[in-house]
């Protein structure tokens, strides 16, 4: 049995479908047929060249990380998820997208989110199928794994593993709780599911900032108390004006950029009131710069990021989708579909960088 890969080859050009053959498993793995594959941000950047710390080997990589599947086949020994629960053959199940070393410092502390030695593999080399833009994803022995409640459709399982992940990660770590004001700034994918996770943690007011009107309707039905389009707040001074106003001048708790601007963190900081926290999640791409008054942080601002989740959240996360099903559009965060014989023209379409596209989120289904 053969499948398909999407492998990146160069930077910003076509993807090239590649396949290969099905390997025996080996004890305590387990192949995953995937049923669907989200293309991220991040995937953006890597395909554009933009993340240059990490290389691109001359083999190409297989590319992608959020998504869900099926059990194909488990490895000698495996019949039950990370939690326990009983794991057979065509069950929906959802991985976590860090794929860790688990014997360094940080994974040790149950932190393989911020794992030092993630493994990226080159294409063509076993077992193969490493990135979920292909027809299988391969897990190896003891990678965390979560069988998927019947109760949640197949629309909204994609996104969990990397978005839902995520936000949800940086708003625990920013002490997102009950009464606040949580400013997101991006109406993506990530600011649409920051924005219903932030009002199920018990956030007062949730103000959204984007410049499609499209999105920041969305931003609505998943819980925005107030949106600001920033074509019509087109300057820095009108949009911080317009944040204090909607906060009776304190300005906000949490101040979350999701855009991936550098600059951002310079606009974003006046926004907070005095012990607020800035919550840097979009600007992946290294080497950017931004400037910022320190004074401001003599106040009891801080500033801190996060990167992706640590496993044990994606049992929260499935509750949460649970808890909000009927109340949140969730199956509307994935606006686009496209098989994945169409990759190119998928990444054409969500391509975000020198325009303004309508995608919020879209997947690819082998």
């Amino acid at each position: 049995m053969k499948g398909r890969v999407a492998v990146c080859k160069e930077h910003s050009k076509p993807f090239v479908i590649e396949e290969y053959e099905v390997q025996a498993l080996e004890p305590g793995s387990i192949l995953l047929e995937m049923k669907q594959a989200g293309i991220c941000g991040s995937d953006l950047h890597y395909w554009r060249g933009d993340l240059t710390n990490v290389k691109l080997p001359k083999s190409g990589r297989v590319m992608g990380h959020e998504g869900f599947g099926t059990v194909h086949s488990l490895g000698k020994g495996v019949n039950r998820d990370s939690l326990g629960k009983s794991l057979r053959e065509g069950d929906r199940v959802v991985h976590t997208a860090i794929f860790p070393c688990n014997h360094c410092h940080m994974c040790l502390k149950s932190m393989e989110n911020l794992c030092i030695n993630r493994p990226l593999p080159a294409a063509g080399v076993h077992p193969y199928f490493t990135g979920t833009f292909g027809d299988f994803l391969y897990l190896p022995p003891l990678h965390p794994v979560f069988k998927a409640p019947d109760s949640l459709p197949d629309e909204v399982l994609a996104p969990i593993n990397c978005a839902t992940g995520t936000v949800t990660n940086g708003l625990i770590s920013a002490g997102a709780t009950q009464g606040q004001t949580i400013v997101i700034i991006g109406a993506g994918g990530l600011g649409l599911t920051a924005t219903a996770v932030a009002k199920d943690m018990g956030a007062d007011q949730v103000i959204v900032l984007d410049r499609l009107e499209n999105r920041l309707q969305l931003a609505l039905a998943f819980g925005a108390d107030e949106i600001i389009n920033i074509e019509h707040y087109y300057t820095v001074e009108s949009r911080l004006e317009k944040v204090k106003a909607l906060t009776n001048q304190r300005g906000a708790d949490i101040v979350i950029e999701l855009v991936g601007k550098p600059d951002l963190l310079t606009e974003g900081i006046p926004m907070l009131d005095n012990g607020g926290t800035f919550l840097e999640i979009g600007d992946i791409v290294a080497g950017g710069k931004a400037e910022i008054d320190p004074s401001l942080l003599l106040m009891g601002k801080r500033i801190i990021g996060s990167l992706m989740y640590p496993a044990h959240l994606i049992p929260r996360m499935m509750d949460f989708l649970e808890r909000n099903l009927e109340k949140r559009p969730f199956a509307s965060l994935v606006s686009h579909k496209f098989p994945l014989s169409d990759i190119n023209h998928a990444f054409a379409e969500a391509e975000w960088d020198s325009r303004q596209t309508e995608v919020t989120r879209a997947v690819l289904i082998p």
